[in-house]
């Protein structure tokens, strides 16, 4: 009988084991892309007033390309309301490294991608640096940096870091809260993170 009773109750927990937990639909990688650039137009039309952008060819969360976001985040997070836990994890992890932005992002406006190597020639020589890259770069608002976008679940909230230096001494940096309004994405929020 102790044998019968051992076997079931087995049974039982490994049956219980080999049922698969619940997944949480999560949105395929075209329709993410394509939230991503939505969420960059609308970031860089809001920041700035420019027709042409310089971005830096990888992702970032903070000054000078930097990655180490975890204290900035949590204060960050400290200063919005009503952002979804969903929606900072995501940003988290999308954002545990540097990636290479896509050359063929629509996002609202012309773009070049710039190296790390050329950004380090132009500020590297015997001259200006800056005065070098508004001559090759006249319309820009500077070098600008983003991060990979956050997302909630239902893709209708998103977190993004975007930063532009535009001189030696002059430049800022944000993290924002989009929520998506009758289909279009809107800035709910922002937190600047480094001014210069």
């Amino acid at each position: 009988m102790y044998k019968k009773i051992i076997y079931s109750l087995l049974s039982i927990i490994l049956a219980a084991c080999t049922v698969k937990p619940a997944q949480v639909p999560t949105a395929s990688a075209p329709q993410m892309d394509a939230e991503e650039q939505s969420v960059y137009a609308v970031v860089l039309q809001k920041l700035y007033t420019a027709s042409n952008y310089v971005i830096m060819g990888t992702t970032a969360t903070g000054l000078l390309g930097t990655q180490d976001m975890s204290s900035t985040l949590d204060h960050v997070l400290l200063n919005m309301h009503n952002y979804a836990t969903e929606t900072a994890d995501s940003f988290r992890a999308r954002n545990d490294a540097a990636y290479p932005l896509r050359l063929d992002m629509e996002i609202g406006a012309s773009y070049v991608l710039l190296t790390q190597n050329d950004k380090t020639q132009l500020f590297n020589q015997n001259q200006d640096g800056w005065q070098l890259f508004y001559e090759k770069y006249p319309d820009a608002p500077g070098i600008t940096a983003l991060s990979r976008v956050g997302f909630n679940h239902a893709l209708d909230q998103a977190l993004v870091y975007a930063g532009t230096q535009s001189q030696w001494l002059a430049g800022a940096g944000y993290y924002l809260l989009l929520k998506k309004v009758n289909g279009v994405w809107i800035v709910d929020q922002q937190v600047m993170t480094w001014i210069s």
